[in-house]
């Protein structure tokens, strides 16, 4: 436990999230805690674009509130929230009850097929099994966030539902299954302390020894560093203790934790794993090393009678090697590395800015580059310095993560996310399932996808113009929710479009299909697509409010998307769901009545305001 107690945390944590009105949305209920602890344990920026997409219907939801999946890192969570209002005492633990919940939820989720699920999860359903199905899942967390105290009731409740979930998803995917499964309570104490990490890289704090043959010190006044060989016994033993409850905590000034050794992402660490079970002895010359952050070292005056040093760490966080570690630490590699060693470099910094530019550069070697590794790109910086010149207080991150001390802050109403606005410029210009499912390909070096995107092309004003019709479509899907939870019973066009949008990639689907319309919307030809932006000097709420009286006309035909929804295109397989083809044909089947709605007033008129605005 901290030194300020169960009962101080608790106040602090109040504090924090006071100081985050932006999570107090009416589209996003009592899962206000819910967010922000998936935003500290994620590093996520723009939480609100995840909360659209990941936050689940209300009614009958089984007590599923929230099902995040992230296919660049393969960890799928599922998660439930619950917030008291009555004083946090150490006596006071969250009821039995919510834990089973969970419990139930998760069984929902798992068992039999989608559609026997309740109508407002089936969506969700359809999600997680196809997840499960393409096999890009490696990790699943159930996660139980609360305001009050841990209990070991809730983490044995916790611990049978992830042994329940583990056997279901071998016996329903068997080599397709998640390779860890595990549950995790997240009550005041847990999220204090990931609360505390934002605040610092290294989320292991206490002191840690090892012993080696030799070393090598050095360091300029920013920085010191001691370089030394580890042995691999020593890495497992690290990977074992403190990566073995779902938070990564030795991970945890690292870009990504451990992917696993299956898969393609997995191809490397196998080989790494395979070194050391047939020459461990040249683990050390056939692997890059390791970097490790921590906030102090200490070699001991002599060294023991063997002639081998001990050093104290204070603290420590792997920021470049956490494929190695995971790697070296497989279970089957159990008793199977007294001679491999590790090349590993130890270093003290104070300097935030500094440590930021640790981690981002000494984690370049990813083949898969994410946006932060395209900050320094000549076109991210010059949109950045676009955006400041040409649209004034509106500030572009240009793919440049936020600070972890900064992500508990609330969302800047002026600010634009270059990962956002990544996924709205690839669903507007045709790309809505790369948006929704495979964004890590924009960024990527190896892929063509971020030159036709980002090049000299991009004006910091089309960027505004598709960024602020991803916002729009969002409020528009929370609007609808809202609608149909103030009135269960309410069924029509307004049900129908509430349910469209509890479908997985619906939003990117919709900026693609709008984009396809401009033509109509504009009444003239469009040329070239990226040509199209907001005059003047607009703020983000005013844009957004421009594309909210373009969709009102055009969103009850939505549904004419649908049949898109869910499917996976066909891979070479010609008897197959074609995708593609489907696309095109709900695409064309949208404009043409979205055409028809021009000859009606309302839609005209809104068609003419939107004009008039682009100075038309």
């Amino acid at each position: 436990m901290s030194v300020v107690g169960l009962e101080g945390e608790a106040r602090l944590l109040d504090e924090v999230l006071s100081r985050r009105p932006d999570l107090d949305r009416k589209a996003y209920g009592n899962n206000k805690r819910l967010l922000f602890a998936l935003q500290l344990h994620q590093g996520i920026d723009d939480i609100h674009s995840v909360a659209a997409e990941s936050l689940t219907d209300g009614g009958d939801d089984k007590t599923v509130d929230l099902v995040h999946i992230d296919p660049k890192s393969g960890l799928m969570i599922i998660a439930q929230g619950y917030t008291t209002k009555r004083p946090v005492t150490s006596e006071k633990s969250a009821g039995e009850q919510k834990v089973r919940d969970l419990n139930t939820s998760i069984a929902w989720l798992l068992a039999g097929e989608p559609e026997v699920l309740p109508p407002r999860l089936r969506p969700v359903g359809r999600a997680v099994h196809q997840a499960f199905e393409d096999g890009t899942v490696k990790e699943v967390q159930f996660w139980y966030v609360h305001n009050l105290r841990e209990s070991a009731h809730a983490q044995a409740e916790l611990a049978a539902t992830a042994r329940m979930a583990t056997d279901r998803l071998r016996q329903t995917y068997e080599d397709r299954a998640p390779e860890r499964v595990l549950g995790v309570e997240v009550g005041v104490h847990t999220l204090y302390r990931w609360y505390e990490g934002s605040r610092s890289p290294i989320l292991i704090t206490e002191d840690i020894q090892l012993i080696v043959d030799d070393y090598f010190e050095i360091s300029n006044g920013k920085w010191h560093a001691l370089c030394t060989a580890v042995d691999a016994a020593w890495l497992q033993g690290l990977y074992w203790e403190h990566n073995s409850d779902g938070e990564n905590r030795l991970f945890s000034a690292n870009i990504r934790g451990f992917v696993g050794v299956k898969g393609r992402k997995g191809a490397i660490n196998s080989a790494i794993r395979k070194t050391v079970q047939d020459q461990p002895d040249n683990l050390f010359v056939l692997n890059n090393g390791i970097t490790a952050l921590t906030r102090k070292v200490e070699v001991a005056e002599e060294p023991d009678s063997d002639g081998r040093r001990r050093i104290r760490l204070e603290g420590l966080s792997i920021v470049n090697g956490a494929q190695t570690t995971g790697a070296v630490s497989d279970e089957t590699l159990r008793g199977q590395t007294e001679s491999a060693q590790v090349m590993i470099r130890f270093v003290v910094c104070d300097e935030p800015s500094l440590v930021e530019e640790v981690i981002r550069t000494t984690n370049r070697q990813l083949a898969t580059q994410p946006a932060d590794f395209r900050s320094n790109d000549r076109t991210q910086l010059r949109l950045v310095r676009d955006f400041r010149e040409e649209l004034g207080g509106i500030v572009y991150d240009g793919g440049r993560r936020t600070a972890p001390s900064e992500i508990t802050k609330a969302t800047p109403t002026n600010r634009v996310f270059a990962v956002t606005a990544a996924k709205a410029l690839a669903a507007f210009h045709g790309e809505p399932f790369v948006a929704h499912s495979d964004s890590g390909r924009i960024w990527s070096s190896e892929q063509p996808l971020y030159a036709r995107l980002f090049g000299e092309h991009t004006t910091a004003r089309h960027i505004l113009f598709c960024y602020s019709l991803q916002r729009a479509v969002e409020q528009a899907k929370a609007e609808f929710a809202g609608k149909c939870a103030k009135d269960p019973e309410r069924s029509g066009p307004v049900r129908d479009v509430h349910e469209f949008f509890q479908t997985r990639g619906s939003i990117p689907l919709v900026i693609s299909a709008v984009a396809d319309c401009m033509e109509i919307i504009l009444d003239r030809s469009v040329a070239d697509p990226f040509t199209l932006e907001f005059p003047r000097r607009p703020q983000i709420a005013t844009t957004v409010k421009h594309w909210e009286r373009v969709l009102e006309p055009v969103l009850p035909f939505v549904t004419k998307l649908s049949p898109v929804l869910g499917r996976r295109s066909a891979q070479g397989d010609a008897g197959d769901y074609d995708r593609a083809k489907a696309f095109s044909d709900a695409r064309k089947d949208f404009a043409q009545t979205v055409y028809a709605q021009t000859m009606h007033d309302h839609a005209k008129t809104a068609f003419d305001r939107f004009r008039q605005v682009l100075g038309q």
